[in-house]
C-alpha cells in the first residue's frame, strides 16, 4: 500500500491554547483547495495558514491570495517559503479583529474564503462570516461567494443541517439566513499533526448574493434567537417572557408558544418574531 503524502513538519510546535492542529495529509488539502472551486482571477482568503501545506495549492489556483495567521511564531517559516510569491498577502493578525469587509469591497472580484478552523474558535468565527455575509448581502456589489471550511464533525453538522430538527440550533439559523451549506467530506484525527481526539468535516457555505428574507430588525431578530437556544430544552413561552421588547398581549398571537426553539424552521422564527414584536 503506498503511504500518504505528507507534509514536511516546519516551524514551531503547535500550541494547545491556540487549538492548534496542523494539517499535514497532502491529499486532503488538495481536496478543500478543488472544492473551492477557484478560478484564476477569484480572490482566495485563507483564515490560519499555520504551516502552509493548504496555502501552496490556493496559489496555484488563484492570482491573489491572502491569508491571515494570528500565530507570529509562523511568521520566519512562512515568509520563508512564500514570501517571494508575487500573489500572496500574508497578514500576521487575529482573525477575529481583522476587517474582513474592508477586504472584500476593495474589489469586485469574487472572494473565496478557506480555513481549517481551531475548534475553540469555531463559533466566535462562524458568527464573524455569518454577520460579514448579511451586512455585504445590503451592498450595491457583494463579491463574498463562499466558504470551505473544516470544523469539527459535530459543528459541521450542526450547521449543515435543516432549521427545525433536534440536530439544529442557534448557528443552524443564522446560518441559514445568509448561506446554503453542504457538508463535503469527513477528515480522520491522523490527518492533524498533532491528532484531535474528534473527527473533523469540510463544509461549503455558498453565500446569497442579496438578503433572502425580509426581517424588520435582524439584530433584534438574532438576539431573539440567541436568548431562545440558551434554555433549548425549555418552551418558547418560558424563554420568550424575559425580552423586554414584546407585545403587551404576546401571548394571545396566533402562535403555538409551547413549542421549543429546536422545533421551529427558520420561517416560523421570522413569524413568531413579527407576531411579538413592539412596534417602535
Amino acid at each position: 500500500m503506498t503511504a500518504k503524502p505528507r507534509s514536511r513538519p516546519f516551524g514551531p510546535r503547535p500550541l494547545k491554547e491556540l487549538g492548534q492542529h496542523f494539517l499535514i495529509d497532502e491529499e486532503i488539502a488538495q481536496r478543500i483547495a478543488d472544492a473551492a472551486q477557484l478560478k484564476w482571477e477569484d480572490r482566495a482568503f485563507e483564515i490560519g495558514p499555520g504551516r502552509g501545506i493548504l496555502l501552496r495549492f490556493l496559489l496555484k489556483q488563484s492570482q491573489k491570495v491572502t491569508a491571515v495567521e494570528v500565530d507570529y511564531r509562523l511568521q520566519k517559516s512562512l515568509l520563508s517559503a512564500f514570501g517571494g510569491h508575487p500573489g500572496l498577502n500574508l497578514i500576521f493578525e487575529d482573525i477575529l479583529t481583522y476587517d474582513l469587509d474592508a477586504y472584500i469591497a476593495e474589489e469586485e472580484t469574487p472572494v473565496k474564503l478557506l480555513g481549517n478552523l481551531p475548534y475553540n474558535l469555531s463559533s466566535p468565527l462562524l458568527f464573524k462570516l455569518f454577520e460579514t455575509a448579511e451586512r455585504l448581502q445590503t451592498s450595491e456589489v457583494n463579491p463574498f461567494q463562499s466558504a470551505t471550511l473544516m470544523l469539527q464533525r459535530e459543528v459541521a453538522e450542526r450547521i449543515c443541517t435543516d432549521p427545525g430538527t433536534r440536530a439544529g440550533g442557534g448557528i443552524t439559523i443564522f446560518r441559514a439566513l445568509v448561506a446554503e451549506a453542504e457538508l463535503l467530506f469527513h477528515v480522520p484525527p491522523n490527518a492533524f499533526h498533532p491528532p484531535p481526539k474528534v473527527t473533523s468535516s469540510v463544509l461549503q457555505l455558498r453565500f446569497y448574493n442579496r438578503r433572502k428574507y425580509d426581517i424588520v430588525d435582524q439584530y433584534q431578530f438574532i438576539a431573539l434567537v440567541h436568548h431562545v437556544f440558551r434554555s433549548r430544552r425549555k418552551m418558547l413561552k418560558n424563554t420568550v417572557a424575559g425580552l423586554s421588547w414584546l407585545k403587551p398581549d404576546w401571548q394571545q398571537q396566533d402562535f403555538n408558544f409551547t413549542q421549543r426553539p429546536e422545533a421551529l424552521s427558520l420561517n416560523e422564527f421570522i413569524r413568531m418574531f413579527d407576531l411579538i414584536r413592539q412596534n417602535s
